[in-house]
């Protein structure tokens, strides 16, 4: 038995010290901060009632934050703002530059639509922009 204890206690002592963390300099870097995602909508009154003058509308969207590095993605949900009804539009492409336009398009005439745009980072989930709303009525007579 005591000769049993060393080698017990050697076999105990290698195996602790291969458990330990072997390549100590090579942290992975802090993931770098990005600013929090701003933009804005310069022709846009958000909150308000808004004019297209034909079935389709060029929406200019500013992003007033620094981009990310990886980009930008677009989420946008355009419904008849009576019965809440989707007007399906095109994938927006993921955005590396501003100022950037949307086309809505398939507006009918003499609808209202509420309009909802929000960014995201595509390098980082949790920074996500607050929603901007607005109403879109399409003046045309066809």
């Amino acid at each position: 038995m005591k000769t049993f204890l060393p080698a017990f206690f050697a076999i105990v002592l290698v195996s602790f010290s291969s458990c330990k963390k072997k390549n100590k300099g090579s942290d992975p870097a802090p993931a770098t901060q990005e600013e929090t995602l701003a933009f804005e909508l310069p022709e846009i009154q958000v909150s308000k009632y808004n004019m297209a003058q034909d079935s389709t509308y060029a929406l200019k969207v500013n992003i007033t934050s620094k981009i990310p590095e990886k980009g930008v993605k677009v989420t946008l949900n355009v419904v008849t703002e009576t019965g809440n009804i989707p007007l399906n539009q095109d994938a927006v492409a993921d955005v590396k530059t501003s100022p950037f336009i949307i086309t809505l398009k398939h507006l009918k005439p003499l609808k209202t639509y509420t309009v909802t745009v929000t960014l995201a980072s595509l390098g980082n989930t949790a920074n996500v922009t607050t929603p901007q709303v607005f109403y879109l009525t399409n003046k045309s007579a066809e």
